[in-house]
């Protein structure tokens, strides 16, 4: 009977070696697959930031090599805080034209349609009166000068009247575009 006893016992005993291999092996599993998920994301995490780094230097070089272009598309537009300076732009443009200028009305000037875009962009349209006085040619220059601004400007409307003592007066309406 002392047979049947040991492998009885050695039966038993392999089932709980069986059974503890199963269960060593569920634990081994389950860390591995816990630390390879940990893995992963922290590849993914680093992989991430590479991307980042790689994005940022490349915007930072974009901006460098723009900067000049940047500085020039900006010099289109009247500046933030520049309208007054626009404005004695505007004067000088008389002297130089040989006429007298005046400023009547300087408002902001915004058609329906386009206001929601220029203000997605930064921009708005200010709507510029100016009158000039001079001789016929001078306030004529005045106007082609006007033109020639290194700036969008819509002339809008333009009047010559001769004046009563022999001097032309120009009304101009212009509008240009303005950086909020």
């Amino acid at each position: 009977m002392m047979p049947f006893r040991s492998t009885k016992f050695l039966l038993w005993v392999g089932a709980g070696l069986a059974l503890a291999a199963v269960v060593l092996y569920a634990v081994l599993w389950f860390v591995f697959t816990r630390e390879q998920s940990r893995v992963l994301a922290a590849a993914s995490a680093l992989a991430d930031a590479e991307q980042a780094r790689i994005s940022d230097t490349a915007l930072r070089a974009l901006l460098y090599e723009t900067a000049e272009k940047r500085t020039l598309a900006d010099a289109l537009f009247v500046g933030n805080v520049d309208t007054v300076a626009f404005l004695k732009e505007l004067e000088m443009v008389g002297v130089d034209a040989g006429v007298s200028t005046k400023v009547v009305n300087v408002a902001k000037a915004e058609s329906i349609e386009d206001a929601d875009a220029r203000a997605e962009a930064g921009l708005e349209t200010l709507a510029i009166a100016v009158e000039a006085s001079g001789s016929f040619s001078g306030t004529h220059r005045f106007l082609a000068l006007l033109e020639r601004l290194p700036r969008p400007i819509s002339i809008r409307r333009a009047s010559f009247a001769r004046g009563d003592n022999g001097v032309w007066n120009g009304v101009f309406e212009l509008y240009v575009l303005k950086i909020k």
